[in-house]
């Protein structure tokens, strides 16, 4: 049996779905870390316990495998506490680069007006606690046996930066929201692009409303240049980060059109709105968005991304033509050469279903347990 720790958050369910169209639901029970109403999972029913009911989840080593879906440090004290088969980290990234700098220039601006005190305090407070306790950080990470990402660069990143991380590496993605053949299936990917001037290009610029998009630093970059149109997905994010980042925009408004994209869509809607772009520019320094990215390269897009990101010489050594955003002012060339269908190839490949089936299947399959002791309870929701 494995045991998944995790957070109140929208994968679960089409995570869960994925494995229920395995078969590989019931080797598997969840515990989530609030002890809170729930806001977005909907299949509660699939709720072993919480983190604060220590007791029902019992002595770890019992599970085959335990899964911890974003190693946030509110867990430290709890690995630290216990012993495992076999620990495993998925990588979500907030977990990994919470003292990266991850903000260009003109975004380090934005964060400095909208920082979180408390947050601050809380995590002096954490610290101080670990002190006292006298919890020796390197050897909660020695405890991990596993870092599981769907990049190598961003384990080598792990395993470089935190002491006492000596763990193997497994690819994982949670590639459940939607199937690349699909995709290239219902929006055919075309050269319209190929005999576009500059001015007619159509951007889109960052995945969501949160500041590791260094949205303001790109569209310094694009300032110059004279696209047509710049599309920013603003659906969700810091809110703070978000009113500011407008009025940032519109105290130095660009010759090009600015819109944005503030209501949630459907994956049919967001993906028709994708299509109707050239381009798709990503500006963070941590792999972030990463989806928009695999979404713009099966529909056939042009990709321009920060050359400081962990992703961009991974997405090059797989053969696929992405460039830095520096050389968006030679669009038009690059509009000219660039082998489309190579790219969707490589695309549909590497998010091919049947890859990720294999993932999951190698990951939460079955192993032979004495397991009477757990049962699935809803009574403590």
């Amino acid at each position: 049996m494995n045991l998944h720790i995790l957070d109140d958050e929208k994968f679960f369910d089409p995570f869960v779905q994925k494995l229920e169209a395995l078969g590989l639901l019931g080797n598997n029970i969840f515990v989530v870390k609030e002890c809170g109403s729930l806001k977005y999972i909907k299949r509660q029913d699939l709720i072993y316990c919480r983190m604060c009911d220590s007791r029902r989840i019992g002595n770890t080593r019992h599970y085959a495998k335990v899964f911890i879906h974003c190693f946030t440090r509110d867990l430290f004290e709890w690995v630290y506490d216990n012993d495992f088969q076999e620990l495993n980290w998925i990588i979500w990234g907030k977990d990994l680069y919470l003292t990266e700098d991850l903000f260009e220039k003109q975004t380090k601006h934005i964060v400095k007006k909208i920082k979180d005190r408390r947050s601050a305090i809380e995590l002096r407070l954490t610290r101080a606690r670990h002190f006292f306790l006298n919890i020796d950080l390197s050897k909660v990470y020695t405890k991990v046996a596993n870092v599981l990402t769907w990049i190598k660069p961003e384990y080598d990143y792990a395993v470089t930066h935190i002491k006492g991380l000596k763990a193997n590496h497994l690819d994982f993605a949670y590639m459940f929201e939607y199937d690349a053949e699909f995709i290239v299936s219902q929006f055919l990917y075309n050269r319209n692009f190929k005999h576009k001037k500059i001015s007619d290009f159509k951007i889109v610029l960052g995945n969501s409303g949160v500041a590791s998009n260094n949205h303001l630093d790109a569209l310094e970059e694009l300032r110059q240049l004279g696209f047509e149109e710049i599309v920013i997905p603003l659906s969700y994010g810091n809110e703070k980060y978000i009113k500011i980042l407008q009025k940032e925009i519109e105290r130095k408004p660009l010759l090009t059109k600015i819109t944005y994209l503030t209501q949630f869509l459907t994956l049919h809607e967001y993906l028709t709105a994708f299509y109707k772009s050239d381009i798709f520019v990503s500006n963070s320094i941590r792999p972030l968005g990463m989806g928009n990215i695999w979404i713009a390269l099966l529909l056939g897009k042009l990709v321009f991304m920060n050359p400081k990101n962990l992703v961009f010489d991974f997405l090059k050594s797989m053969g696929l033509q992405v460039f830095a955003i520096g050389e968006l002012e030679s669009v038009e060339d690059i509009a000219q050469t660039i082998d489309v269908k190579a790219n969707v190839d490589i695309a549909i490949d590497f998010l091919s279903t049947a890859r990720i089936d294999a993932m999951y299947r190698n990951l939460f399959s079955a192993t032979v347990r004495n397991t009477s002791e757990l049962h699935l309870c809803t009574s403590t929701l």
